[in-house]
């Protein structure tokens, strides 16, 4: 049996926990009392998300100070043309033209305390779009990686013996380089008033790879050396075992490192079970990568 260690997330709980890893890569852990970092958020969140966020924060500050020069009087804003509009719309719109500082011409401050608040605007509307325009660059600029994981982890048939597989594929079209991947295992032993949890490394058949245009099918052989050898499937269950992964790995097109993390809990190992091939050769001699298919499996009498 190997060395226990602890990789950082403790030993020693009052009872089960639920899975170490979310499947988003997350960790299954609520830091009470850590500052809120609102850069960090809307650096982190869905894309979406943040376009709406940006956009409904720009509608408000614009609405906002419309009503403050309605307040100031809607009379003190020119508008040159023809054609009148509410006092409201006139507001708005100098607003926006002020926020973004457009400066078309057609409408423009008469008295000097609506010049002096459009002033005002005009730089916090420099101080907004330096800000959004920082958090752009940084969601665009930070590496990532984005690897699809097989569904299951599987225990199939390998060298006289079994082992633990898995498989992963690069969901994007850059190139990813010089691969590492490391598994551990942390099993669950209830000892009654507590619950212990351990840690061991698995050993892998082929821990890294140089080039990643295919598939990769990480393997741990269970061997007389594994803390896995002779357990059985209701042994999973009972020790709540779970598989944690760690890939690493260089994009070249930021020139950077990324790193992902990922988990199979004991439900989502299947047994005696094997990976069906998801990439083929065609006649034009090219070889085709099916990245959907990475999940295939099939049973084994």
């Amino acid at each position: 049996m190997p060395n226990k260690f602890d990789p950082g997330f403790g030993q020693k709980y009052a009872h089960n926990t639920k899975r170490i890893i979310n499947k988003d890569g997350t960790f299954n852990i609520t830091r009470k009392g850590i500052r809120n970092q609102q850069f960090q958020t809307l650096v982190d969140m869905p894309g979406t998300r943040f376009v709406a966020l940006v956009s409904a924060f720009y509608i408000l500050v614009n609405i906002l100070f419309a009503f403050i020069y309605m307040i100031l009087g809607a009379e003190h804003i020119i508008f040159i043309n023809s054609y009148h509009l509410p006092d409201f719309l006139k507001s708005f719109f100098f607003s926006m033209h002020t926020f973004t500082t457009v400066g078309f011409g057609s409408i423009y401050p008469q008295d000097p305390l609506t010049n002096f608040v459009a002033g005002m605007e005009a730089m916090l509307g420099w101080l907004f779009f330096a800000i959004a325009t920082g958090m752009v660059y940084r969601r665009f600029s930070r590496p990532s990686a984005r690897l699809l994981f097989s569904n299951n982890a599987l225990i199939s048939p390998h060298k006289n013996g079994e082992a633990l597989m898995f498989r992963i594929v690069n969901r994007r079209p850059n190139v990813l380089m010089e691969m590492d991947a490391r598994v551990m295992l942390a099993v669950d032993m209830d000892e009654g008033v507590r619950v212990n949890r351990r840690y061991f490394n698995l050993k892998l058949d082929t821990s890294s790879i140089h080039f990643f245009p295919l598939s990769w099918t990480i393997v741990h052989s269970i061997d007389e050396d594994s803390p896995l050898y002779k357990l059985t499937a209701e042994d999973y269950i009972h020790k709540r075992i779970e598989v944690l992964i760690l890939i690493k790995g260089f994009d070249e097109t930021f020139s950077q490192n990324v790193h992902l993390r990922y988990s199979y809990t004991y439900d989502e190992i299947v047994w005696n079970a094997r990976f069906i091939r998801n990439f083929k050769s065609l006649d034009t001699g090219q070889i085709e990568l099916d990245i959907d298919s990475v999940h295939n499996y099939e049973t084994l009498s």
